[in-house]
């Protein structure tokens, strides 16, 4: 059985829907970050870094959301969230993973922690004015490969991509009026929150 350790809203939403859609047997440990039970000395046991999420899997601990769901996915086929290793799809879903965890992540995380970027308190508001710019051009190619090839990010068929994506569409303050902006976007956002099991997981993260 998996174990996931989650915090409502963060990273972990990703993870958090894909075991929701495999159906796999799952136990679920909130971290109060709000606490810095994040900081923990045992939490810091299960994760050195402090971050959300792990999922412990047995005795084996994986960290890092994108590689937790990729996980996931292979682990169970039958969902159908990942094309398999010999397919030809399986290059694009390694692409669109990783450009969602290593370009599009990464600058929300340079809006929200500018302080990260700049040791100097006059520096935060340019590295998030840079941010905002960098966020809307990613998602504007994003928007324009849906309406191209969508309605998910592989054509038809929603894989782990599109949960990371959404998940990364729900954090709206650096982008206002995402959905309104970028209408297929929306509409794959959309088409996954039709699901029952979507629906939950999005409601217990506060992001219904």
């Amino acid at each position: 059985m998996y174990t996931l350790y989650w915090s409502a809203g963060s990273a972990s939403v990703a993870p958090h829907l894909v075991l929701a859609e495999i159906g796999g047997k799952a136990a679920f440990k909130r971290i109060d970050m709000a606490k810095n039970e994040h900081k923990s000395a045992k939490y810091l046991k299960i994760n050195p870094h402090g971050r959300l999420p792990a999922l412990a899997d047995g005795r084996k601990i994986l960290l890092e959301s994108a590689g937790i769901c990729m996980y996931l996915a292979d682990r169970h086929p039958k969902a159908k969230l990942a094309p398999k290793p010999n397919d030809p799809a399986r290059g694009a879903f390694n692409q669109w993973m990783l450009y969602l965890s290593n370009t599009l992540q990464p600058a929300y995380l340079r809006y929200y922690y500018p302080d990260r970027i700049t040791g100097e308190a006059t520096g935060t508001a340019g590295v998030q004015a840079k941010a905002k710019e960098e966020l809307d051009a990613i998602y504007r190619h994003i928007d324009r490969h849906l309406a191209k090839r969508g309605p998910f990010l592989l054509g038809g068929q929603p894989s782990a991509a599109d949960y990371y994506l959404l998940m990364l569409s729900c954090w709206q303050d650096p982008v206002p009026e995402l959905y309104k902006r970028f209408p297929k976007v929306k509409r794959l956002a959309d088409a996954l929150r039709k699901r029952p099991a979507v629906r939950k997981v999005l409601a217990e993260n506060g992001l219904a």
